[in-house]
C-alpha cells in the first residue's frame, strides 16, 4: 500500500513540473487592435433627363387654285375618255363594259338625279365600212336618252373614229376626233366578213351581272380619274375638236334607234337653256362643250393671276386662296439654371438652342451639392429607357458623371423623378 501511495505522489509531482516548464517555454504574443476607419459619406446618385425639341416648321407662301365645274351635265361624261375606251376594246360588248365599270370611272352621268350613275347601253349599226355606235342612258323604266354617237370607218391601213356629242347634253357640233398612236384592236374585228353587230339587251333595272351601280362623285374628282385614265391608255395620243362630222350619213343609220325621252320631258335641262343663255348674259359666246371648256380654262387662268378673288361665269366657279405666314429666326445660345433645395439636392438645367431653332434641354439632379458643376455637364453610361411621343423624345434613367468623377452607387439605376 505504501508503494502505491508513493507512486501516486510521484506522478502528481511530475505532472506539476511539466505544466510549469511548458508554460514558461511558450512565447508571449501581444494582440493589437486594428484602427476602425472613419465612415465615408455616401454619395448620392446623379440622374440626367434629356428633352429634345425639334426645329420649328417653316411655312412658306402657298398659292393654290381650285376650279369647280359645278354640276353641269356636259362634264359628267368626257367624250375624250369614251374615244380612248373604244380604242382599247376588243369588241363593242367590252366597250360597253368599260364605259360602265366603276374601276375606270369614265361614266359619272346622273341625268335623272336619283343619286346613282346611269347605265349606258350601246346599240351598233353597220353599213359597208361604216359602223355607228349609239350611246344611250337608261334613266327610267322604258325611258332612254341619247348621249353620243361613235362613228368608225375601217380604212385599208387605219381605223378612223369620231365621237359626236348629242346636242341636248353637249350643244351644237361638239365632235371629238382621236388620233391613235397605233392601230386599235377593233380594226381587226371589223375586218371579218362574218362580224355581227352588237345591240345591248339591258335597260333600267336590268343590268349585267358584273355591273355594280356606283354613286356619282364631284366633278373635280371625276376629272382627275379621267385624266389618269387618258394618261395610262396606250392607243389614243390626243383628241381634236372638228367643226363637222366626216360622215353625214350617220344620222340616217341610227334614226330607227334614237331616243330622246328625257329631253322631251325636261327641255329646261338642255345645253342651250342650261349654259348658252347664262354665258350670253356675261358677254361670252358658248355654243358647245368644247367652247365652254375653253372659257373655263381662260377664266381659271385669269383668276390665278389675281389672288383672293372669286369669279362666276358660264356655270363655273373659280376660287384662288393664298396663305402667308412669317417665321421668326431663332437665336442660338445656352442657358444654365442651378437650384439647391433644403435637403442638399442640386438640380441643374442646361438649355441649348442652335441656329436652326432646335432646342435641347438637359436636366441633372445630384445629392452631393459640393461636387456639382454649374458651367459644364458631361454625360456617360447607357440609356436604359426611351419614351417617344409626337415630335419630342424623352430619355430617363441615364447614369452620368460630373467633373470626371463616376458614381459607383448600386442605386444609380433608379429613375429621376
Amino acid at each position: 500500500m505504501k508503494k502505491i501511495a508513493l507512486l501516486v505522489l510521484a506522478a502528481v509531482a511530475l505532472t506539476s513540473c511539466w505544466t510549469t516548464i511548458r508554460t514558461v517555454s511558450e512565447p508571449v504574443v501581444v494582440v493589437r487592435e486594428k484602427p476602425v476607419p472613419a465612415p465615408q459619406p455616401v454619395q448620392q446618385p446623379t440622374y440626367v433627363t434629356t428633352v429634345t425639341t425639334p426645329s420649328p416648321k417653316v411655312t412658306t407662301v402657298t398659292t393654290f387654285t381650285v376650279t369647280n365645274y359645278n354640276t353641269d351635265l356636259c362634264f359628267s361624261l368626257d367624250l375624250n375618255a369614251v374615244a380612248a375606251a373604244f380604242a382599247e376594246s376588243n369588241s363593242v360588248r367590252e366597250f360597253e363594259q368599260i364605259l360602265n365599270s366603276s374601276r375606270y370611272m369614265i361614266n359619272n352621268l346622273d341625268l335623272n338625279r336619283d343619286g346613282w350613275v346611269d347605265y349606258i347601253r350601246v346599240i351598233e349599226t353597220s353599213r359597208g365600212y361604216y359602223h355607228t355606235l349609239l350611246l344611250q342612258a337608261c334613266v327610267a323604266p322604258g325611258m332612254f336618252q341619247d348621249i353620243a354617237t361613235l362613228v368608225a370607218e375601217r380604212r385599208p391601213d387605219v381605223l378612223y373614229v369620231e365621237v359626236i356629242g348629242d346636242p341636248y347634253l353637249y350643244g351644237y357640233n361638239y365632235i371629238v376626233r382621236p388620233v391613235f398612236v397605233r392601230r386599235p384592236p377593233m380594226w381587226n374585228v371589223y375586218g371579218h366578213t362574218t362580224y355581227a353587230v352588237w345591240s345591248s339587251p339591258y335597260y333600267y333595272g336590268y343590268y349585267p351581272s358584273y355591273y355594280t351601280q356606283p354613286k356619282p362623285v364631284v366633278i373635280n374628282h371625276y376629272q382627275a380619274y379621267v385624266t389618269t385614265y387618258m394618261t395610262n391608255h396606250h392607243y389614243c395620243h390626243h383628241c381634236d375638236y372638228p367643226s363637222k362630222p366626216f360622215y353625214s350619213g350617220y344620222t340616217e343609220m341610227t334614226q330607227s334607234h334614237r331616243r330622246n325621252d328625257y329631253g322631251v320631258q325636261h327641255p329646261d335641262n338642255s345645253f342651250e337653256r342650261r349654259v348658252t343663255r347664262t354665258a350670253a348674259s356675261s358677254g361670252m359666246s358658248v355654243r358647245n362643250a368644247a367652247q365652254l371648256r375653253t372659257e373655263v380654262e381662260k377664266s381659271s387662268k385669269r383668276t390665278s393671276d389675281k389672288p383672293s378673288t372669286s369669279t362666276r361665269a358660264s356655270g363655273t366657279t373659280t376660287a384662288t386662296t393664298t396663305k402667308t405666314s412669317t417665321t421668326k429666326t431663332p437665336t442660338p445660345g445656352t442657358t444654365i439654371n442651378t437650384r439647391v433645395n433644403k435637403s442638399g439636392t442640386t438640380r441643374t438645367t442646361v438649355k441649348t438652342t442652335d441656329s436652326t431653332g432646335r432646342t435641347t434641354t438637359v436636366k441633372r439632379e445630384s445629392g452631393n451639392s459640393s461636387r456639382t458643376s454649374s458651367t459644364s455637364t458631361r454625360t456617360s453610361g447607357t440609356s436604359t429607357s426611351t419614351r417617344t411621343s409626337g415630335t419630342s423624345t424623352r430619355t430617363s434613367g441615364t447614369r452620368s458623371s460630373q467633373d470626371n468623377q463616376t458614381s459607383s452607387s448600386p442605386r444609380s439605376s433608379r429613375r429621376a423623378r
